[in-house]
């Protein structure tokens, strides 16, 4: 662990603090839970799947790919 200077009020603070304690600037997001999130998906996917940053437009999808799913099946059944 080492000390840098915040960049707002130039406050020591360690390195791996999340937010300054003296002004509150973030200094790097906090880790969440979510492995797909709006910010990430790009990172984990790729570049060609840039429309996942949409999370609606994958929800649409994705429900409609389930409804297709679920007819086939109970049609077929």
């Amino acid at each position: 662990m080492s000390l840098i200077d915040c960049p707002e009020c130039q406050h020591r603070i360690s390195d791996k603090a999340y937010a300054c304690p003296q002004c509150g600037n973030p200094m790097k997001p906090q880790p969440g839970n979510r492995w797909l999130t709006e910010k990430n998906v790009g990172q984990v996917a790729g570049a060609t799947t840039a429309w996942l940053t949409a999370p609606w437009i994958a929800r649409l999808v994705f429900g409609v790919v389930a409804m297709i799913c679920i007819t086939v099946i109970i049609v077929a059944g």
